[in-house]
């Protein structure tokens, strides 16, 4: 069952990412959101960005939940406890992905003006976190 959350998790992190792409473009975000507009005005394809966002996603939740199930015996959560644990256990690994991202320029430059503003890591935990928070209630 956990193919369920997965999938779940790709598509939160597909709108998601569509939805920021739509915010970037309007004045009154925030200057961390409007700064995002580089990233996809540089790949011209709002359904790339949102498939490569839902991949990222989904490839950090995958080590996490191995993580969770060495560590708790667990991948998906199923309770509010299980859900607890694996958010904080997420918090690490999509705070590292976003800093590895950054540090390695896995989507180019075009992220720069983004980092330069929000700082990298807590964007990626924070993202992570949300996702899994949102598909476990979604199921």
């Amino acid at each position: 069952m956990c193919y369920k959350f997965i999938i779940i998790n790709f598509f939160v992190g597909f709108f998601s990412d569509l939805v920021l792409n739509i915010l970037s473009r309007i004045k009154y975000s925030p200057p961390s959101i409007r700064a995002l507009y580089s990233y996809f005005k540089y790949y011209d394809s709002a359904f790339l960005t949102a498939v490569y966002a839902g991949l990222t996603i989904i490839s950090v939740l995958i080590l996490t939940m191995l993580a969770s199930y060495t560590l708790f015996g667990f991948a998906e959560p199923k309770n509010k406890k299980q859900l607890l644990e694996l958010t904080l256990l997420s918090f690490p690994f999509g705070y590292i992905a976003d800093i590895i991202i950054y540090k390695y320029h896995i989507f180019g430059n075009s992220l720069d003006p983004f980092y330069k503003i929000a700082g990298a890591g807590l964007g990626g935990a924070l993202s992570l976190i949300f996702s899994i928070v949102v598909s476990y209630f979604f199921l």
